[in-house]
């Protein structure tokens, strides 16, 4: 038997005992109150305290309830504004492509995957054909030029860097002239090739797209001379190498143009 039973039992003696003595002697004695009183204030001190430990416990778990509801919604304010920092940042690139390289801005989109390895020959993008990507799209960066639009599904599409070996773009060098074809090289460099000298090659130079083969607008950024390689005697054309200016490794985003 249980304390609390025994002691509820104690109760009811001691009550019943107190009301026979009540009615056959009339004052009952002071120490007998007392210790009726004392059981009566156990239990009800038990059941203030039980009362408060359930209420307390309901109140735990609402707390924890609000607190997981706050979590929850922090969490996706926080998701949002990341969204609203990227969605900034894919336009501030637009804007900024639109006012220094090419107006005819189609879509800044992200890129999903690559080729591996520090030399990107292919970029896959996600955005296609029901975003309005076509073949022959040039694809840039404020940086500068990163290739064109190969190969195009309705969600994805592939972009040819300028370090692809089937890349082919116009250049010419900023400010002095000339005009050849610049095709991708191992090592993360593009090659220039059978370009007509106006002015003497540097390494520092600045070299640039061209209307050569219509599918670049002119003036995109395309890297700068780092090597000119030794001219050949019966060769009046010249060829150089070139550092992209654009590290294709680490692109989030590209800028995709009109087609010329």
């Amino acid at each position: 038997m249980s304390s609390i039973i025994r002691a509820w039992y104690v109760f009811v003696a001691l009550g019943l005992a107190t009301f026979l003595l009540t009615a056959f002697v009339g004052r009952v004695p002071t120490d007998l109150t007392a210790a009726v009183a004392l059981p009566h204030d156990l239990l009800h001190r038990a059941g203030v305290n039980l009362k408060l430990t359930l209420q307390s416990a309901v109140d735990r778990r609402d707390f924890r309830s609000e607190l997981a509801r706050l979590q929850e919604e922090l969490a996706l304010t926080e998701q949002a504004r990341r969204d609203l920092e990227l969605q900034l940042g894919r336009l501030e690139q637009a804007v900024t492509v639109a006012t220094t390289q090419a107006p005819a801005v189609v879509a800044v989109a992200p890129v999903v995957g690559g080729d591996a390895g520090p030399e990107i020959a292919r970029l896959r993008v996600g955005m296609g054909s029901s975003s309005g990507l076509q073949s022959n799209m040039p694809v840039t960066v404020p940086a500068g030029l990163v290739g064109i639009v190969t190969e195009v599904a309705p969600w994805s599409a592939v972009v040819t860097t300028v370090l692809d070996p089937q890349s082919r773009v116009g250049v010419t060098v900023r400010g002095k002239g000339g005009q050849g074809i610049a095709v991708g090289e191992v090592g993360s460099l593009v090659r220039v090739t059978r370009f007509i000298v106006d002015d003497p090659v540097e390494v520092g130079d600045v070299v640039e797209t061209s209307s050569f083969g219509g599918l670049f607008p002119a003036g995109l950024r395309v890297g700068v001379v780092r090597e000119v390689l030794p001219p050949d005697p019966n060769e009046l054309r010249r060829s150089f190498l070139v550092e992209p200016g654009v590290d294709l490794a680490t692109l989030q985003d590209v800028v995709v143009l009109a087609p010329q």
